[in-house]
């Protein structure tokens, strides 16, 4: 048996293992407002995926991640650029990163929503939350590079732009692609809480937020696992993408 296929085994047990319980729960506590059980949260999905709203909310809100995502991405690469060569730049950069990592985003969601309406909040989250990662693992990246190579580079004059295609780039996508990957993720995430705390429009935050209020609870789970599969092909379509460039 080949990895691949022990792997899709173990897998599928795993899922339908959790099913089981989930569905075995369902039946014990018997009250669909705690927690549903899974052919009421099939209805449920289906309902969704029939409805109008479904395709607008879910293509904006992606459309927001990837704003917020390579917004975030850029930001970080130009602030670790300026940081690993101006140490004014790191000095002032550091306690703004420490402060980012440190705070809950629920209570930036919350302070930032006076000042942002529900949109644009939801895409300034997502910056946040990716443009430490990339900034941080980038100037690892930097610090990483092989200091003998580099004297070398000056020694024999090597022109930057050569410089950068042998020794540094080469150096920074192995700390470049798992950033990206795991900011994906983050940024996805955060966005999502973004929506549901400040209530965006035409979002799927909102239209977990609209379950909440009307209590169905069915629905709500049925969101998530649709914000579970979506995460899941973020991040494999990040994967797929920068594979080219991966070690």
């Amino acid at each position: 048996m080949s990895a691949k296929t022990k792997r899709i085994i173990f897998t599928s047990v795993a899922i339908i293992f959790w099913l089981f319980i989930w569905q075995a729960a369902a039946l014990i506590i018997d009250h669909s407002f705690l927690l549903p059980s899974i052919p009421e949260t099939t209805v449920a999905l289906l309902e969704i995926f029939t409805s109008g709203s479904f395709f607008k909310a879910t293509f904006l809100t992606l459309i927001r991640v990837i704003t917020g995502l390579s917004s975030g991405i850029a930001i970080g690469i130009v602030l670790s650029v300026l940081s690993h060569k101006y140490e004014i730049v790191k000095a002032i950069v550091s306690p703004m990163v420490s402060i980012i990592k440190s705070t809950p985003v629920a209570s930036f969601i919350v302070i930032l929503w006076i000042m942002m309406n529900g949109s644009a909040l939801a895409v300034f989250i997502a910056v946040l939350m990716v443009m430490p990662i990339i900034w941080q693992n980038m100037l690892d990246g930097y610090n990483a590079v092989d200091r003998e190579l580099s004297e070398v580079c000056e020694i024999y004059e090597i022109s930057a732009v050569k410089k950068f295609k042998l020794l540094i780039f080469p150096t920074l996508k192995k700390f470049m692609i798992p950033a990206i990957i795991t900011s994906a993720g983050l940024a996805w995430k955060s966005e999502i809480a973004a929506e549901i705390i400040a209530y965006t429009k035409n979002s799927i935050g909102q239209n977990i937020n609209d379950a909440k209020y009307n209590m169905e609870t069915a629905t709500v789970f049925a969101w998530t696992i649709i914000i579970i599969i979506l995460s899941i092909i973020i991040e494999k379509t990040a994967k797929h993408f920068l594979a080219r460039y991966d070690v």
